[in-house]
């Protein structure tokens, strides 16, 4: 499993010499819920950020991603290092997921915004949180063993995982304004569980699809 590789090699191969932990924890449940506090946590269906179902129902670990590499705060490792939120991986070895979960107050709009400041992302959060993914996984990727083990799995994902605050989806579809939104909710509606596959040839390239869901929909493991 992906946790005793990243123990033993991942510190190593990077030349790390604090000697640190990926926390996991675990869930047979066949819906669940993920939710950032301090860290990704798991939580009862409906009840956090990121939405799974689980069938049938096997072991999934559920790995600190982002707080594993704070741990390594105050290296040059760490500085500026973009990360994603955590890996999830099920027990039968079929199923490897890195997911970053993001959230807006403001409708779908809000996450297309531009960023601006000493980082600046054109597309908004959905632009970073891309790049989150991406970074997470070239960084692990890069590891032998870790890519020796993303290889040997059969569906590979970078999950762009989000929740609208204040979300209604009729009131959304009949905006005559929201055009972004009503495209999104639409196919969102027709992918489903497996979410809308976004195009991304840098993560593709890596052997990943990139795909992204809202906590209207559950994801299916």
């Amino acid at each position: 499993m992906i946790k005793a590789l990243i123990d033993t090699y991942f510190a190593r191969h990077y030349g790390q010499r604090r000697v640190v932990e990926i926390d996991e924890s675990h869930t047979t449940d066949s819906r669940f819920d993920l939710k950032e506090v301090g860290g990704a946590i798991i939580v009862e269906a409906g009840n956090g950020y990121a939405s799974f179902g689980n069938e049938p129902q096997r072991d999934i670990a559920v790995l600190d991603y982002e707080g594993y590499i704070d741990k390594y705060a105050g290296t040059k490792f760490h500085e500026k290092r973009l990360k994603c939120d955590c890996i999830l991986e099920s027990e039968d070895g079929q199923t490897i997921i890195l997911d970053e979960i993001t959230s807006s107050g403001k409708g779908m709009e809000n996450l297309t915004e531009p960023i601006v400041g000493k980082k600046e992302y054109p597309g908004g959060k959905f632009e970073k949180v891309e790049q989150q993914l991406l970074v997470s996984l070239q960084t692990l990727n890069d590891v032998p063993e870790i890519a020796a083990h993303f290889a040997s799995q059969t569906k590979r994902v970078c999950l762009c995982s989000y929740k609208l605050y204040t979300f209604d989806e009729l009131e959304l579809i009949g905006n005559p304004v929201s055009v972004f939104s009503r495209g999104q909710v639409e196919a969102e509606r027709q992918a489903g569980e497996d979410g809308v596959i976004i195009s991304s040839p840098p993560i593709e390239s890596l052997g990943f699809e990139y795909r992204r869901i809202s906590h209207n929909y559950t994801y299916a493991i």
